[in-house]
């Protein structure tokens, strides 16, 4: 009730009466909306706030309302720092060196979502990416149909002369001006002499070949490197960064307050309802919903559409629980199936970050044009390395090798894929984008007070993994299982990631910000390591790259796939999903700029349906 109260009185005082309402009472809410969206983060707020403008919306989001905690919103806040946002997932044992791993996955769980705790690093797919997610059976997903919704969620900020002179750049055309969600590079541009010093030891490592970049999100950013934006915005009143997460973007500004809107926080869905038409196929009447405290469970109803925007790891566990799914699975839980879809929570998949590494520096560059002083945000440098860039001149022909004969046995064995041809259709896709220019590899500079981070990342794993409920209990989390590395092509892609890694510790004139044995105390496996000694590496010390995605994938239903093009539920009139879950290729090398633009998608694909109507 404390919490509630807090929130209504801040509206007050911004003037926000009698608009959107935030509560986490349900006594006095309507039974019946035009539309319900499970879940209150990063996708699910955007698009909540298109629907809202000309109808009535329930978003209801398990997490609280932290308006106001400064941990969330100051952008330079540390990641990982605890908050009532953090929550971790246990991941299911992962790969290792010596055995299986046991690895947490983050993840944001309050109004915001993920959005509310990231990176906040302005990530978009490329043109070759969006590209392969189309040809998967996707008409009207490729760039140039996908660009205008990535503009309408965006109000770029151009850099200052000052940073401008400093290495900051963009190109306007393909930026949006007028959108909610503030996309800028921090003021002031951060270590600008660190960023000097890592775009041309990174010119220098991949000898020219990668270039600069006026703007990584134009598409084409492989085989480039440059400054990055972040999506932060400066607030003139406080004349300071602020994170533009989604509930600061599309839900408390006071331009984007919507009368339709109720957001209900500290409740959770436990089943989509649903009623089976003449047809045979299934619509969504409403959520049975529960209160996170305890307490009795209530029903919503839904008069056009339910939109599920749980993510990538609770969304396949509400259709699961709801009867939606594999249903010989469901049956083994004593889940009567609703509709049969094998696909849901199948084509998980998560990238990889190679993130233990730390360079100490030089007491010499110990300067706040090195180091970023107090103000500090992860990836103010990125390179995107293509694979000729990364394993040479036969890269690509080495990709398409490893690629174009790939095994479907693992993935099947575990779930993973439900028909071979998910995995080589995938496969030979991603082949394609890397014969054009789809990065191989992301690597990313980050200055610290007395070290500099390099950390690297695979942008398009091929490994499969598989979210499932283990109990009908909502309060349990689903068993996540990413299948880390358990492909030969992606083990090929991590152990060259690392070498090059290795390389950049020391090449000038980044290795002159270095003490002298800086790869030794990282830990890091020397230049010249063997294949064994790198894979050894890797598999004891890779993280989650926590960008999850796939799991109730977009594509053809007799490759596993969940929704349609327009993000229909297959077998369903009127249960869409825009999240994560839905990308069925990682072509989002940080996900949350590419997510907006599936929830400005989503929701013109909604109101087009509601005009029709």
């Amino acid at each position: 009730m404390w919490q509630a109260s807090r929130c209504i009185i801040l509206l007050t005082l911004l003037g926000f009466v009698h608009s959107t309402a935030i509560t986490n009472e349900t006594s006095t809410l309507a039974t019946s909306f035009e539309y319900i969206v499970v879940g209150g983060g990063t996708t699910a707020l955007a698009v909540a706030n298109r629907l809202a403008v000309n109808h009535t919306v329930l978003v209801i989001e398990r997490g609280p309302d932290l308006v106001d905690d400064e941990v969330i919103n100051d952008p330079f806040t540390t990641f990982g720092t605890p908050s009532p946002c953090h929550f971790q997932i246990q991941l299911a044992p992962q790969m290792g060196f010596n055995g299986s791993r046991l690895i947490p996955m983050t993840y944001g769980s309050c109004l915001g979502g993920s959005s509310s705790i990231n990176t906040m690093i302005g990530s978009r797919p490329t043109y070759a990416g969006m590209s392969a997610v189309e040809a998967l059976g996707n008409p009207g997903w490729g760039w140039n149909e996908f660009l205008p919704h990535m503009q309408k969620s965006e109000t770029f900020h151009p850099p200052n002369p000052t940073q401008h002179a400093e290495g900051a750049n963009f190109i306007a055309v393909v930026h949006g001006f007028d959108g909610p969600v503030g996309v800028s590079f921090a003021q002031p541009l951060i270590a600008p002499t660190l960023q000097d010093a890592a775009k041309n030891t990174t010119n220098t490592v991949f000898e020219g070949a990668v270039a600069l970049s006026p703007d990584m999100g134009d598409g084409f950013s492989g085989g480039h490197y440059s400054s990055y934006y972040h999506h932060i915005h400066f607030n003139d009143t406080l004349q300071m960064d602020r994170r533009s997460s989604s509930a600061w973007s599309y839900l408390y500004p006071q331009d984007q307050q919507r009368v339709g809107l109720t957001v209900l926080v500290g409740h959770r869905v436990n089943t989509i309802l649903t009623s089976t038409e003449a047809g045979g196929n299934i619509t969504a009447t409403g959520v049975l919903v529960e209160p996170i405290a305890g307490g009795t469970a209530l029903t919503f109803n839904s008069s056009r559409e339910v939109v599920l925007s749980a993510g990538a790891l609770y969304s396949p566990a509400i259709l699961q629980r709801s009867g939606i799914g594999n249903a010989t699975f469901l049956e083994s839980l004593g889940i009567e199936p609703v509709l049969d879809l094998p696909g849901v929570g199948a084509n998980f998949q998560d990238q990889i970050l190679l993130t233990n590494v730390s360079f100490p520096l030089a007491p010499s560059a110990n300067i706040t044009n090195v180091t970023g002083g107090g103000e500090v945000l992860l990836a103010v440098v990125v390179a995107h390395p293509t694979a000729i860039d990364t394993l040479g001149s036969n890269g690509t022909s080495a990709m398409n090798t490893l690629l174009r004969n790939i095994s479907a046995e693992r993935a099947l064995s575990t779930g993973g894929i439900v028909a071979s041809d998910a995995l080589t259709t995938q496969a030979a896709l991603i082949a394609n984008a890397y014969e054009i220019d789809h990065p191989l590899i992301e690597m990313f500079y980050t200055p610290g007070p007395t070290a500099i981070n390099v950390w690297a990342q695979s942008v398009l794993p091929l490994s499969r993994g598989t979210i499932r409920i283990n109990t009908t209990d909502p309060s349990v989390d689903p068993i996540a299982d990413a299948q880390y590395l358990t492909t030969e092509v992606d083990m090929v892609v991590a152990v060259a990631a690392a070498r090059r890694v290795s390389s950049i510790a020391v090449t000038p004139p980044f290795s002159e910000l270095l003490i002298e044995n800086a790869l030794a105390e990282a830990g890091v496996p020397q230049v010249g390591a063997t294949d064994d000694e790198v894979s050894e590496w890797v598999l004891s010390t890779y993280t989650p790259g926590t960008h999850p995605v796939g799991s109730n994938s977009m594509m053809p239903r007799e490759l596993g796939g969940v929704v349609s093009p327009e993000l229909l539920v297959y077998g369903t009139t009127n249960l869409r999903i825009a999240d994560a879950s839905i990308v069925p290729l990682s072509v989002f090398p940080h996900t949350t700029l590419g997510l907006y633009g599936v929830a400005e998608k989503a929701a013109d694909m909604i109101l087009q349906t509601a005009a029709g109507k």
